[in-house]
Protein backbone atom coordinates (compact mmCIF):
# COMPACT_ATOMS: atom_id res chain seq x y z
CA UNK A 1 0.00 0.00 0.00
CA UNK A 2 1.23 3.40 -0.84
CA UNK A 3 2.76 5.35 1.95
CA UNK A 4 -0.46 8.04 3.76
CA UNK A 5 0.30 11.21 4.37
CA UNK A 6 -1.99 13.20 6.65
CA UNK A 7 -2.24 17.33 6.60
CA UNK A 8 -4.43 19.19 8.39
CA UNK A 9 -6.96 21.55 6.52
CA UNK A 10 -8.91 24.02 8.00
CA UNK A 11 -8.55 22.03 11.78
CA UNK A 12 -9.57 18.65 9.42
CA UNK A 13 -7.29 15.75 8.65
CA UNK A 14 -6.88 14.99 5.02
CA UNK A 15 -5.60 11.58 4.29
CA UNK A 16 -3.80 11.26 0.82
CA UNK A 17 -0.97 9.55 -1.43
CA UNK A 18 1.23 10.99 -3.93
CA UNK A 19 2.02 9.18 -7.40
CA UNK A 20 4.54 10.98 -10.22
CA UNK A 21 7.18 13.58 -10.16
CA UNK A 22 7.52 14.90 -6.58
CA UNK A 23 9.04 18.65 -8.23
CA UNK A 24 5.92 18.14 -10.90
CA UNK A 25 3.30 20.56 -11.72
CA UNK A 26 0.06 19.44 -9.30
CA UNK A 27 -2.79 17.85 -10.30
CA UNK A 28 -5.29 16.81 -7.63
CA UNK A 29 -6.55 13.50 -8.26
CA UNK A 30 -10.28 13.04 -6.82
CA UNK A 31 -11.37 9.17 -6.73
CA UNK A 32 -14.85 7.54 -7.63
CA UNK A 33 -17.29 6.36 -4.94
CA UNK A 34 -16.87 4.29 -3.24
CA UNK A 35 -13.28 4.76 -3.08
CA UNK A 36 -10.41 6.30 -1.74
CA UNK A 37 -6.84 7.33 -1.84
CA UNK A 38 -5.42 3.79 -2.24
CA UNK A 39 -5.05 2.03 -5.12
CA UNK A 40 -3.59 4.50 -7.77
CA UNK A 41 -0.26 3.24 -8.23
CA UNK A 42 -1.21 3.35 -12.25
CA UNK A 43 -0.91 7.10 -12.47
CA UNK A 44 2.36 6.91 -11.23
CA UNK A 45 4.71 6.15 -14.48
CA UNK A 46 3.15 8.41 -17.45
CA UNK A 47 1.96 11.25 -14.55
CA UNK A 48 6.51 11.24 -14.24
CA UNK A 49 6.81 11.38 -17.91
CA UNK A 50 4.85 14.22 -17.96
CA UNK A 51 6.08 16.35 -15.08
CA UNK A 52 3.32 15.45 -13.04
CA UNK A 53 2.81 15.49 -9.42
CA UNK A 54 -0.64 13.85 -8.33
CA UNK A 55 -2.32 14.30 -5.44
CA UNK A 56 -4.82 11.65 -4.57
CA UNK A 57 -6.97 12.25 -1.09
CA UNK A 58 -9.43 10.63 0.52
CA UNK A 59 -12.66 13.35 0.50
CA UNK A 60 -14.44 14.01 3.91
CA UNK A 61 -15.12 10.87 5.93
CA UNK A 62 -14.07 8.49 2.79
CA UNK A 63 -10.66 6.76 4.52
CA UNK A 64 -8.73 8.35 6.94
CA UNK A 65 -10.15 12.18 6.13
CA UNK A 66 -12.14 13.28 9.09
CA UNK A 67 -15.78 14.12 8.35
CA UNK A 68 -16.86 17.40 7.37
CA UNK A 69 -20.33 18.69 8.89
CA UNK A 70 -22.68 20.38 5.89
CA UNK A 71 -20.56 18.73 3.49
CA UNK A 72 -21.59 19.48 -0.06
CA UNK A 73 -20.51 18.95 -3.89
CA UNK A 74 -19.95 22.67 -4.65
CA UNK A 75 -18.14 23.72 -1.20
CA UNK A 76 -16.21 20.95 -2.08
CA UNK A 77 -14.01 22.82 -4.42
CA UNK A 78 -13.05 25.02 -0.97
CA UNK A 79 -11.49 22.14 0.34
CA UNK A 80 -10.00 21.27 -2.60
CA UNK A 81 -8.15 24.73 -2.80
CA UNK A 82 -7.30 25.01 0.75
CA UNK A 83 -5.16 21.13 0.19
CA UNK A 84 -3.72 22.52 -2.34
CA UNK A 85 -2.06 25.60 -1.05
CA UNK A 86 -1.33 23.87 2.38
CA UNK A 87 0.84 21.64 0.01
CA UNK A 88 2.59 24.36 -1.81
CA UNK A 89 1.17 24.51 -4.90
CA UNK A 90 0.95 27.84 -6.19
CA UNK A 91 -0.93 26.37 -9.60
CA UNK A 92 -2.18 23.27 -10.17
CA UNK A 93 -4.83 20.82 -11.99
CA UNK A 94 -7.42 18.19 -11.01
CA UNK A 95 -8.71 15.03 -12.90
CA UNK A 96 -11.91 13.40 -11.44
CA UNK A 97 -12.95 10.12 -12.04
CA UNK A 98 -16.36 8.50 -12.29
CA UNK A 99 -17.89 9.81 -9.15
CA UNK A 100 -14.91 12.12 -8.46
CA UNK A 101 -16.59 13.73 -11.66
CA UNK A 102 -19.04 16.04 -9.69
CA UNK A 103 -15.98 17.22 -7.24
CA UNK A 104 -14.15 18.09 -10.04
CA UNK A 105 -16.66 20.21 -11.73
CA UNK A 106 -17.07 21.95 -8.80
CA UNK A 107 -13.70 22.79 -8.39
CA UNK A 108 -14.45 24.15 -12.13
CA UNK A 109 -16.94 26.26 -11.00
CA UNK A 110 -15.14 27.75 -7.55
CA UNK A 111 -13.01 30.56 -9.21
CA UNK A 112 -10.18 29.68 -7.59
CA UNK A 113 -7.64 31.70 -9.77
CA UNK A 114 -4.65 29.13 -8.78
CA UNK A 115 -6.82 26.44 -10.65
CA UNK A 116 -4.98 25.51 -14.20
CA UNK A 117 -7.48 22.86 -15.80
CA UNK A 118 -10.33 20.57 -14.95
CA UNK A 119 -10.26 16.75 -16.30
CA UNK A 120 -13.43 14.62 -15.88
CA UNK A 121 -12.80 10.96 -16.92
CA UNK A 122 -16.37 8.50 -17.31
CA UNK A 123 -17.63 11.33 -14.76
CA UNK A 124 -21.49 11.18 -13.31
CA UNK A 125 -23.24 14.29 -14.44
CA UNK A 126 -26.07 15.75 -12.67
CA UNK A 127 -28.94 13.41 -11.98
CA UNK A 128 -32.11 15.80 -11.46
CA UNK A 129 -32.81 15.53 -15.81
CA UNK A 130 -34.98 13.13 -17.69
CA UNK A 131 -33.77 10.50 -18.53
CA UNK A 132 -30.23 11.04 -16.72
CA UNK A 133 -30.21 7.76 -14.42
CA UNK A 134 -30.93 6.17 -18.20
CA UNK A 135 -28.32 3.19 -18.28
CA UNK A 136 -26.40 4.30 -15.05
CA UNK A 137 -25.23 1.08 -12.86
CA UNK A 138 -28.37 -0.14 -11.11
CA UNK A 139 -25.92 -0.75 -8.03
CA UNK A 140 -24.94 2.80 -7.70
CA UNK A 141 -28.70 3.92 -8.19
CA UNK A 142 -30.16 1.83 -5.37
CA UNK A 143 -27.10 3.13 -2.92
CA UNK A 144 -28.09 6.79 -4.50
CA UNK A 145 -32.00 6.09 -3.55
CA UNK A 146 -31.01 3.85 -0.20
CA UNK A 147 -28.63 6.91 1.08
CA UNK A 148 -31.63 9.46 0.44
CA UNK A 149 -34.83 7.42 1.98
CA UNK A 150 -33.38 4.43 3.83
CA UNK A 151 -29.96 5.18 4.63
CA UNK A 152 -29.47 2.23 7.56
CA UNK A 153 -30.37 -0.11 4.46
CA UNK A 154 -27.82 1.56 2.57
CA UNK A 155 -25.29 1.18 5.52
CA UNK A 156 -25.96 -2.56 6.34
CA UNK A 157 -25.38 -3.21 2.73
CA UNK A 158 -21.92 -1.45 2.45
CA UNK A 159 -21.06 -3.16 6.15
CA UNK A 160 -22.07 -6.58 4.00
CA UNK A 161 -19.65 -5.44 0.94
CA UNK A 162 -16.91 -4.82 3.06
CA UNK A 163 -16.94 -7.83 5.26
CA UNK A 164 -17.21 -9.79 1.44
CA UNK A 165 -14.01 -7.94 0.27
CA UNK A 166 -12.15 -8.98 3.43
CA UNK A 167 -13.18 -12.66 3.61
CA UNK A 168 -13.68 -13.62 0.09
CA UNK A 169 -11.76 -10.91 -2.08
CA UNK A 170 -11.83 -13.58 -5.18
CA UNK A 171 -15.62 -13.91 -4.78
CA UNK A 172 -16.24 -10.34 -4.17
CA UNK A 173 -13.78 -9.08 -7.06
CA UNK A 174 -15.90 -11.41 -9.50
CA UNK A 175 -19.44 -10.23 -8.87
CA UNK A 176 -17.87 -6.72 -9.49
CA UNK A 177 -16.49 -7.56 -13.11
CA UNK A 178 -19.86 -9.67 -13.64
CA UNK A 179 -21.49 -6.33 -14.70
CA UNK A 180 -18.32 -4.87 -16.59
CA UNK A 181 -17.91 -6.07 -20.83
CA UNK A 182 -15.14 -8.35 -21.75
CA UNK A 183 -12.78 -4.99 -22.52
CA UNK A 184 -12.96 -3.53 -19.02
CA UNK A 185 -12.67 -7.23 -17.54
CA UNK A 186 -9.11 -7.48 -18.95
CA UNK A 187 -8.03 -3.80 -18.28
CA UNK A 188 -9.22 -4.43 -14.51
CA UNK A 189 -6.69 -7.59 -14.86
CA UNK A 190 -4.34 -5.84 -16.21
CA UNK A 191 -4.50 -3.19 -13.83
CA UNK A 192 -5.66 -5.18 -11.09
CA UNK A 193 -8.60 -6.22 -9.78
CA UNK A 194 -6.78 -6.22 -5.94
CA UNK A 195 -6.25 -1.90 -6.52
CA UNK A 196 -9.83 -1.46 -7.02
CA UNK A 197 -11.15 -4.22 -3.74
CA UNK A 198 -8.13 -2.15 -1.71
CA UNK A 199 -9.49 1.33 -2.54
CA UNK A 200 -13.26 0.00 -1.67
CA UNK A 201 -12.37 -1.55 1.28
CA UNK A 202 -10.39 1.82 2.68
CA UNK A 203 -13.16 4.31 2.06
CA UNK A 204 -15.20 2.33 4.40
CA UNK A 205 -12.36 1.85 7.00
CA UNK A 206 -14.66 4.22 9.42
CA UNK A 207 -17.65 3.06 8.28
CA UNK A 208 -20.24 3.52 5.45
CA UNK A 209 -21.24 6.93 6.65
CA UNK A 210 -18.95 9.03 4.58
CA UNK A 211 -19.61 6.74 1.30
CA UNK A 212 -23.37 7.36 1.62
CA UNK A 213 -22.81 10.86 2.37
CA UNK A 214 -21.64 11.06 -1.08
CA UNK A 215 -24.13 8.65 -2.71
CA UNK A 216 -26.90 11.14 -1.67
CA UNK A 217 -24.96 14.44 -2.90
CA UNK A 218 -24.55 12.75 -5.90
CA UNK A 219 -28.17 12.42 -6.06
CA UNK A 220 -29.18 15.57 -5.08
CA UNK A 221 -29.05 19.13 -7.04
CA UNK A 222 -25.22 19.87 -6.82
CA UNK A 223 -25.40 23.96 -6.48
CA UNK A 224 -22.98 24.30 -9.42
CA UNK A 225 -22.67 28.07 -11.30
CA UNK A 226 -21.26 26.68 -14.28
CA UNK A 227 -21.18 30.04 -15.94
CA UNK A 228 -18.64 30.65 -13.07
CA UNK A 229 -16.64 28.20 -14.70
CA UNK A 230 -13.33 29.76 -16.52
CA UNK A 231 -10.62 27.08 -16.84
CA UNK A 232 -10.59 24.67 -19.66
CA UNK A 233 -12.67 21.45 -18.74
CA UNK A 234 -11.96 18.43 -20.54
CA UNK A 235 -15.14 15.49 -20.62
CA UNK A 236 -12.55 11.87 -21.66
CA UNK A 237 -15.44 9.23 -22.13
CA UNK A 238 -15.70 5.86 -23.41
CA UNK A 239 -19.24 5.01 -25.62
CA UNK A 240 -19.08 2.08 -24.27
CA UNK A 241 -19.29 2.40 -20.42
CA UNK A 242 -22.24 0.65 -19.12
CA UNK A 243 -21.27 1.91 -15.49
CA UNK A 244 -22.17 6.00 -16.42
CA UNK A 245 -22.75 6.29 -20.06
CA UNK A 246 -21.83 9.29 -22.06
CA UNK A 247 -25.32 10.81 -22.73
CA UNK A 248 -23.74 12.30 -18.99
CA UNK A 249 -20.81 14.05 -20.97
CA UNK A 250 -22.75 15.15 -23.25
CA UNK A 251 -25.11 16.92 -20.47
CA UNK A 252 -22.05 18.41 -18.81
CA UNK A 253 -20.72 20.03 -21.91
CA UNK A 254 -24.20 21.69 -22.61
CA UNK A 255 -23.73 23.21 -18.90
CA UNK A 256 -20.47 24.56 -19.48
CA UNK A 257 -19.50 27.99 -20.81
CA UNK A 258 -19.49 28.29 -24.78
CA UNK A 259 -15.27 27.71 -25.49
CA UNK A 260 -14.56 26.29 -22.29
CA UNK A 261 -15.74 22.46 -22.75
CA UNK A 262 -14.14 19.88 -24.81
CA UNK A 263 -15.61 16.65 -25.08
CA UNK A 264 -13.31 13.55 -26.24
CA UNK A 265 -14.91 10.42 -27.03
CA UNK A 266 -13.49 7.46 -26.90
CA UNK A 267 -14.99 4.86 -29.72
CA UNK A 268 -15.12 1.06 -28.19
CA UNK A 269 -13.90 1.96 -24.38
CA UNK A 270 -15.84 1.28 -21.29
CA UNK A 271 -15.39 2.60 -17.37
CA UNK A 272 -12.55 0.99 -16.96
CA UNK A 273 -10.96 0.36 -20.08
CA UNK A 274 -10.69 4.34 -20.17
CA UNK A 275 -7.58 3.67 -18.21
CA UNK A 276 -5.68 2.16 -21.39
CA UNK A 277 -6.11 6.32 -22.58
CA UNK A 278 -4.39 7.53 -19.42
CA UNK A 279 -1.21 9.41 -21.88
CA UNK A 280 -4.11 11.03 -23.77
CA UNK A 281 -6.06 12.10 -20.10
CA UNK A 282 -2.51 13.24 -18.33
CA UNK A 283 -2.01 15.65 -21.45
CA UNK A 284 -5.15 17.62 -20.99
CA UNK A 285 -3.88 18.78 -17.70
CA UNK A 286 -0.06 19.97 -18.72
CA UNK A 287 -0.58 23.07 -19.01
CA UNK A 288 2.46 25.88 -19.38
CA UNK A 289 3.72 28.00 -16.88
CA UNK A 290 2.59 31.48 -17.05
CA UNK A 291 5.42 33.97 -18.99
CA UNK A 292 7.61 35.96 -16.26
Amino acid sequence: MEPTRITVVGGRRVAWTEHGDPGGAPVVFLHGTPDSRVGKSYLDAAARERGLRMICPDRPGVGRSDPLPGHTIAGYAGQVAALARALGAERYAVLGYSGGGPFALACAAGADPALTAVTVVAGLGPLDRAGARDGVSADDLELVDLARDRPWVGALLLRVERLGVRLAPGLALRQVVADLDDDDRAMLHHVGGDLLLAGFREALRPGPRGVLTEYRLLGEPWGLDWQAVRVPVHLVHGDADRTVPSHHAEDVLGRLPTGLGRLHRVAGVGHVSIVRHLDAVLDTLVVPEPAT
